[in-house]
């Protein structure tokens, strides 16, 4: 008799299954992702993250770049850009709340870069952000 118990128990314990992977890969489209919206990157927008032309990924600019504090506060109601530098120092990128994405900025000596708009130049160890000719952001140390 317990011989026969224990069939009983193994095939009811066999017919109970959860679903295969092809189908619970198939319901994760289903599931809407946490933070929200993603742009054409896959960047998680609404938890803060943007796409990096120079990482070639999704950053937090204010996690992973220098903060540049704006110098004027009564004509701009922005507090910061963020400046981010690729590794071999050949290229800067800008991240400006008023961007709708980054902006590239090209090596034009070691402590300056800059494209026809902006400029990028350190001078006593600080970053500082030009546009036109108008210092807009500065690196405070």
């Amino acid at each position: 008799m317990n011989y026969a118990t224990l069939i009983l128990l193994a095939l009811s314990l066999s017919a109970c299954h959860s679903p295969s992977r092809e189908t619970a890969k198939d319901n994760k489209s289903d599931i809407p992702q946490i933070g929200g919206n993603q742009d054409t990157n896959g960047c998680l927008t609404a938890a803060g993250y943007t796409w990096s032309k120079v990482k070639e990924d999704c950053i937090r600019p204010w996690e992973e770049a220098i903060t540049l504090n704006v110098t004027d506060t009564s004509t701009n109601f922005e507090t910061a850009a963020f400046v981010l530098i690729d590794s071999t120092k050949h290229k800067a990128e800008i991240f400006l709340k008023e961007a709708e994405e980054s902006i590239l900025l090209d090596s034009i000596s070691p402590l300056l870069y800059a494209n026809k708009q902006y400029q990028l130049k350190q001078e006593n160890h600080c970053w500082s952000l030009i546009h036109q000719n108008e210092m807009l952001y500065e690196e405070v140390k």
